[in-house]
């Protein structure tokens, strides 16, 4: 063992010494190892009961340096400066180890400095395990198919990951027996994940496995794939346990339909008042009504569940954006993370890559081009050409970082359960995924909109003043001026005119992805989800004629701006209509907020209606003003309460400040 290895033996981080065990082998190798070394030296999960393992909170231990299942390990916190999130425990430990580590992220470190300040990088990518497969075959009949893997290093690093993997189930069970943990649990446990399952007890012990394994990100189709194993058992307890986990455990996203079930309609039974996992329910025009009435149960249960997705139009845009794939693949469709385009257990699309603040972008050529413009059209015109520009910028530097990954950041987990990487050997970074694709996202596209039905009408139309006074009293932000702002034309009250122009910035916005491929192959395909991306991105962002203030949030996906929506919910949702969410692949995110009472009277006929006219997505939070307002002052009488954020569902007293203004400023639908 060499003298670094050694050092991290010593401080019992078990992941660091085995990347460092043997230096001279491949970045794969040594990160396979790593991942075998912490597998080895995790600590087991309390049993708390119940009928899945791990249950509870999951215990990752107490290592500084830890297993990521976006970023292979910690990911770097923070912008420009700011060091790894395992730096500091390290360094309470060691100076040297801190160093030495911090090493190794600047080496295997992807995430290039963006071209523009307008650009933001991430490269998290979201995943989903192809827990079906390895549920029918098990992990041992994976050793095979590795074992025909020509290079050596990444053969001899996934048959590691596996050795880790089994010592840690081992150990798992062990400690089952000793603590006389449920019997049929232990029984499940010494059939799956390994060898298949041939019940659906089994099946669900599995799943639930992977997931954890996995450090839970996404359940995938879990109704659809659990269907094989099911002969009209009672599963009501192990989903309901397997969805608290999730919550408590921070989980993401799973889908649940587009055939409906027994255990489709138990998901939606079992996730009534929980805000995650995410369940996105993938509606057809026939779903039956039983299905309508468990899903509309749930939502007015309050936990933000589940989000429908139109699914007609989900498997159009993946014609377009997977044209060679068979349907059979494209009906794996599940929303992974937020609302991230994904085929379950093949897919590597990323989430989000990168994001471009097209408000900023605005800004700027609004102040430099606005007095020269002869007219609304030249001065729309040459906003086209500088929006065209920031797309080139973000798909560039995208294209760059996932270059920088494929050569210094390979995923040995991902690589081991997610299709199509072992049979290419191939690592899930360098192409070795059955489907990949680039996804990115805008922050301010109804800003920009909003503000351009503002200067249209306002300088060009009434001509109620000249560009230059216009900008003068934006800039100073004078009150008067945003009063006349506020009697603008805009967006999401269902107008010709206003929504002609969205739909024609729309179009040739998104249109604009097509001429562009992503590095491992595949469609650059937008999206239009703010995650927590909107106050951050708007703080960068001075006043704007759509009505904003210098710094305050920018609009929440494709949604109406904050105090817009003044002719109700369905004229907000005609306009959202309006958009080119056709080729928004990455899907349009919708948020609304509606008041309980009113929504039990309407909100199906809304969701069917919008549905009809080609909304993809809609996602709902059921709340009072009054609620909202209390749970600002006091947060201990609301610890329940559930909002629905840029994409997610979350505990409103979790948000930051700026995200709770947002929620409570949002439009709440009352009629």
């Amino acid at each position: 063992m060499n003298e670094k290895a050694k050092l991290f033996q010593e401080l019992n981080e078990p992941y660091a010494a085995g990347f460092f065990e043997e230096e001279e082998r491949s970045l794969f190798y040594r990160f396979s190892r790593a991942q075998r070394r912490y597998f080895e030296n995790k600590p087991v999960d309390d049993y708390r009961g119940g009928h899945l393992y791990p249950s509870g909170l999951a215990n990752w231990g107490d290592f500084a340096v830890q297993p990521e299942c976006a970023k292979t390990f910690n990911p770097a916190t923070g912008g420009k400066g700011q060091v790894p999130g395992f730096y500091e425990p390290l360094r309470i430990k060691s100076q040297e180890a801190a160093d030495i580590m911090l090493a190794v992220r600047e080496q295997c470190n992807f995430t290039i400095e963006p071209s523009e300040d307008y650009v933001t990088l991430s490269g998290y990518t979201h995943g989903c395990p192809y827990f079906e497969r390895i549920i029918a075959e098990g992990f041992d009949s994976y050793k095979e198919r590795i074992n025909k893997i020509q290079d050596f290093d990444m053969r001899e690093g996934l048959l590691d990951v596996l050795k880790g993997i089994e010592n840690y189930h081992a150990r798992g069970l062990d400690y089952l027996k000793s603590v006389n943990a449920d019997l049929e649990l232990i029984k499940a446990l010494e059939q799956v994940p390994f060898k298949p399952a041939r019940n659906i007890y089994e099946a669900l012990v599995a799943w639930n496995y992977i997931l954890y394994l996995d450090r839970l990100d996404n359940l995938g189709m879990i109704d659809q794939g659990l269907m094989p194993y099911y002969n009209g058992e009672d599963i009501s307890k192990e989903l309901r346990e397997l969805f608290e986990n999730i919550n408590d455990n921070e989980g993401w996203s799973c889908s649940v339909g587009p055939i409906y079930t027994e255990v489709s309609k138990e998901c939606l039974k079992q996730v009534k008042g929980l805000r995650r996992p995410m369940m996105g329910l993938r509606v057809l025009q026939e779903m039956p009504s039983d299905v309508w009435e468990l899903a509309l149960e749930a939502t007015y249960a309050g936990g933000g569940q589940p989000a429908f997705y139109n699914e007609k139009k989900v498997q159009e845009m993946l014609k377009e954006m997977f044209p060679n794939a068979p349907l059979e693949d494209r009906l794996r469709f599940s929303e992974v993370g937020c609302t991230e385009t994904s085929l379950a257990g093949m897919t590597n699309t990323g989430g989000i890559d990168g994001n471009l603040n097209l408000a900023l972008i605005f800004e700027r050529y609004m102040h430099e081009q606005l007095p020269k413009a002869a007219s609304f059209e030249e001065f729309y015109e040459g906003f086209l050409t500088k929006a065209k520009t920031g797309v080139d910028v973000l798909v560039t530097d995208v294209y760059e970082n996932h270059r920088r990954r494929a050569l210094y950041l390979p995923n040995p987990m991902r690589t081991l359960m997610i299709d199509d990487c072992i049979d290419k050997g191939l690592d899930y970074n360098a192409k070795g995924a059955r489907y990949n694709a680039t996804l990115t996202s805008e922050s301010g596209m109804i800003n920009v909109i909003d503000s351009m039905l503002a200067i249209r009408e306002l300088i060009f139309d009434q001509k109620k003043f000249t560009a230059e006074e216009f900008l003068k009293l934006l800039t100073n932000e004078d009150e008067h001026f945003y009063d006349v702002l506020k009697t603008c034309p805009h967006y999401g009250v269902d107008d010709e005119e206003n929504d002609e122009l969205a739909t024609k910035f729309s179009m040739f916005f998104y249109d604009l992805y097509k001429n562009y491929e992503c590095y491992r192959g595949g469609p650059c395909i937008p999206s239009s989800h703010q995650f927590n991306r909107h106050p951050k991105e708007g703080a960068k962002v001075g006043p704007t004629p759509d009505g904003r203030h210098a710094g305050e949030a920018l609009g929440d996906s494709i949604g109406a701006l904050s105090g817009k929506s003044t002719n109700g919910p369905t004229a907000m949702l005609l306009s959202a209509t309006k958009l080119d969410q056709d080729n928004i692949y990455g899907i349009p995110v919708l948020n609304l907020s509606i008041n309980r009472k009113f929504a039990q009277n309407s909100l199906k006929a809304l969701l069917q209606g919008y549905m009809s006219l080609g909304g993809v997505q809609v996602q709902i939070t059921l709340t009072s003003k009054e609620d909202l307002l209390d749970a600002l002052e006091h947060p201990e009488k609301h610890e329940d309460l559930v909002v629905r954020v840029g994409g997610y569902s979350e505990y409103f007293n979790k948000l930051t400040p700026d995200l709770q203004k947002v929620i409570v400023e949002r439009t709440l639908h009352e009629s």
